[in-house]
């Protein structure tokens, strides 16, 4: 038997009515009074071979309470609807006849009880639809060294006839049409034929694309902010920014593109692109364009105020002109404040911020940025956007350093190449000084004397060319589910100073994720991988003699979430408890006792870094739609690439589970990572008390392991110090708190 479906706006528009019903259906199921023993109590589906119930559950009206009417007793629960679940079980069929169950069938199982009925929906999906053949025509012939139009539908041939995926597959190839300049190019008219003995189909596809066209004539229609009031816009302004002249081949992407330049210049509220046919025998290779925009207000301010793991209380404003010098062109003031309630001069309420920041010296100041940024929609007619940046800041990275920017500039290129395609290059210069922590000073850059700290931190120029590129195939940039995403960055920079040579150093650093669907949730996956290279540069006990804010460190909310922020990897502890062992030459030394305490802890950092993500997702609609459950297992390895290697037994793995909660300004995440390792063994340096004369002293204080190692030199201290803690299960996690997902 061969069947011929109905043609396809059919098929929508009853999908669509039935659709369009869920609202009104919804509104009634609550209002509905009913039994207890008539209420919904759960919703449930089985037998689905390609949606997860959260797809299923929001294309249907049948709902279950949720999580605040079942556990607090708010709101009414629903009462069942048998018509409008019989509705239920035919849009849950129609989703799967459209993804290629030709023969769904679902069938509502109704199980009732004294408190209430338990429905689920049982599907039958029946044999997948193949594409056995599909056949083209009506394409030209594609410019010369191009691949052929018909390729991507040609491909089809072998897979689940999915009518969406079909669908989009067309678009495309008719996006290459219009982007070569068939303007007039319609959809296809589809014959479809499906053999239901073999379930094997046949598509014939027939494309209109009418003759190439060009621009004949670009008309400029501007709307004021208010009725009656004098346009501030020229529409000379508007043709620049549109860059599409008389004479110009048709192209649909450039159409996209002015239409995006339009809004990027922050000028108007609304951009409408329109065609228009071009009189007498023009018509048959001339097609006209009509721009009309409605004016904006140009000018804003926002102030905003927040709390986080890391930063504390946190405060930003800004004020923006989007009409400053002409359209197209920005200015920004803005300002920022962190640690907010634990750094001085705002130190006030410290019991407010995490433990982890209320431990960390560089912590103990604000952190701030004041800068201003200018911004212009396009460089000399090239479409690219160019922005300046002048700004002055503190900023620290937890128990790594401190960087004060005493004035900063930063210029980039930008350009937004097509819808998933990004890059930018940029010029960055910083005159200022970085604090590292005496420990680290000492033991990486050989300053062992409080007047050689000092001096370091005097300031140092640092100048750095970078370039980036990222390429985004994720369904939600904010919330992905489905697609992939890889991104790269390469920075080269030099830094001098009068206490410190010279220093070129070189940055790389490339991400890939990827996300899909399965086991009903969603998994996502993220490889990292950095090294910084430093040639000819001074090595101090195999380390070379970066600036610490260029190097790297790993762990985190959004690294490693096994550990805290930065302590994966080579850590200093200063001790304040050592025992002192007399000598026999009358001298004395000092030793840190094995599983004693520490003052705190220092990440070295390293030159070379790689970080790996799993995790899975999975909503639980029994609790409430917006509620997800995370596992996780994240693992990571920080390493000198001029002293080691990297080596297998060097990656940490450390599981997890967190919650997320969908809001609209992203998902709000708690994740708890589980470090099942003990301590990380590390050098024990003891500092003497500061006194108002003479110098602070540097001591190993590692326990004597080794009777050949040499503990009289800090530079060469071994890490044989393991502190006290990480023997419970409680003590070994780690609590993170974040918006947004951790890659």
């Amino acid at each position: 038997m061969r069947l011929r479906p109905r043609p396809r706006g059919v098929l929508v528009a009853v999908t669509a009515a039935l659709l369009s019903a869920i609202p009104m259906a919804v509104s009634a199921q609550r209002a509905a009074r009913c039994d207890d023993s008539e209420r919904v109590r759960s919703v449930s589906f089985s037998g689905s071979p390609g949606f997860d119930d959260l797809t299923l559950a929001a294309s249907i009206v049948t709902h279950e309470p949720g999580i605040v009417t079942r556990l607090l007793h708010i709101g009414s629960v629903p009462c069942l609807d048998s018509l409008e679940m019989r509705r239920d079980a035919l849009r849950i069929a129609v989703l799967h006849r459209q993804a290629g169950w030709f023969q769904a069938t679902v069938t509502p199982d109704v199980q009732r009880r004294k408190d209430g009925v338990r429905v689920r929906f049982i599907v039958e999906p029946g044999p997948e639809a193949i594409i056995d053949t599909v056949a083209v025509s009506g394409l030209p012939e594609p410019p010369s060294g191009r691949r052929p139009y018909d390729q991507t539908l040609l491909a089809l041939r072998g897979t689940r006839f999915d009518r969406s995926i079909v669908d989009t597959t067309v678009v495309a190839v008719l996006s290459r049409l219009r982007d070569v300049g068939f303007a007039r190019a319609e959809m296809p008219v589809m014959d479809i034929t499906i053999d239901s003995t073999t379930a094997r189909v046949a598509l014939a596809l027939t494309f209109e694309t009418g003759a190439r066209l060009r621009i004949g004539e670009v008309k400029v229609n501007i709307q004021p902010v208010k009725e009656g009031e004098p346009r501030r816009v020229d529409s000379s302004e508007v043709t620049r920014l549109v860059a599409i002249k008389p004479g110009d081949r048709y192209s649909s992407s450039d159409l996209v593109e002015a239409q995006r330049a339009l809004y990027r210049s922050e000028a108007f509220r609304l951009v409408l692109l329109d065609t228009l046919k071009m009189p007498g025998a023009a018509s048959d290779s001339l097609i006209g364009l009509n721009v009309s925009v409605a004016e904006a207000k140009t000018r804003s301010a926002r102030a905003g105020l927040g709390w986080a793991t890391l930063d504390c209380i946190r405060a930003q404003g800004r004020v923006v002109d989007r009409g400053f010098l002409g359209v197209g062109r920005r200015v920004e003031l803005s300002a920022r404040a962190s640690k907010i309630g634990v750094g001085t001069p705002l130190g006030f309420a410290p019991a407010l911020c995490a433990p982890a920041v209320r431990r960390d010296q560089f912590s103990e100041r604000l952190n701030y940025y004041v800068g201003s940024t200018l911004t212009s929609s396009q460089l000399l007619g090239l479409p690219v956007t160019p922005t300046l940046s002048v700004y002055s800041e503190r900023r620290s990275e937890p128990f790594a350093y401190l960087r004060e920017t005493t004035i900063g500039t930063l210029f980039e290129l930008s350009r937004q190449f097509s819808r998933r395609l990004a890059g930018t290059a940029g010029l960055q210069y910083e005159n200022g000084r970085t604090e590292v922590d005496a420990a680290i000073a000492c033991t990486r850059f050989g300053q062992c004397q409080i007047e050689e700290i000092i001096m370091s931190m005097l300031g140092r120029g640092i100048g750095i060319a970078s370039a980036s590129a990222a390429y985004d195939r994720t369904n939600d940039v904010v919330n992905p589910s489905r697609g992939w995403r890889v991104r790269g960055e390469q920075r080269a920079g030099i830094t001098r100073s009068e206490y410190v040579p010279t220093l070129r150093f070189y940055r790389s650093t490339i991400e890939g994720a990827t996300f899909l669907r399965a086991l009903r949730g969603v998994i996502g996956l993220r490889v990292q991988a950095s090294g910084v290279f430093a040639p000819g540069a001074d090595l101090v006990d195999g380390t070379p003699l970066l600036p610490q804010q260029e190097r790297l460190f790993v762990g985190g909310q959004n690294s490693v979430r096994g550990f805290q922020q930065n302590l994966l990897g080579p850590v200093v502890y200063v001790v304040s408890k050592v025992d002192t062992v007399p000598l026999p030459d009358g001298s004395f030394e000092l030793v840190a006792r094995q599983g004693g305490s520490y003052d705190r802890v220092v990440p070295r950092g390293g030159t070379a870094m790689v970080v790996g993500n799993v995790e899975y997702r999975h909503g639980f609609r029994f609790l409430a739609e917006e509620l997800q459950f995370v596992t996780f297992v994240d693992a990571g390895a920080l390493w000198e690439t001029s002293s080691q290697r990297f080596a297998w037994k060097d990656m940490r793995y450390t599981p997890g589970v967190g919650l997320r909660v969908v809001t609209p300004l992203g998902p709000f995440r708690m994740d708890v990572g589980y470090r099942p390792y003990a301590s990380t063994v590390g050098r024990a340096l003891y500092i003497t008390p500061k006194a108002k004369e003479g110098d602070q002293l540097f001591y190993c204080a590692s326990p004597r392991t080794d009777p050949n190692a040499n503990y009289d030199d800090v530079l060469s201290c071994p890490a044989t110090f393991r502190p006290s803690g990480g023997r419970t299960f409680l003590s070994r996690l780690v609590f993170h708190f974040g918006l947004g997902h951790a890659f």
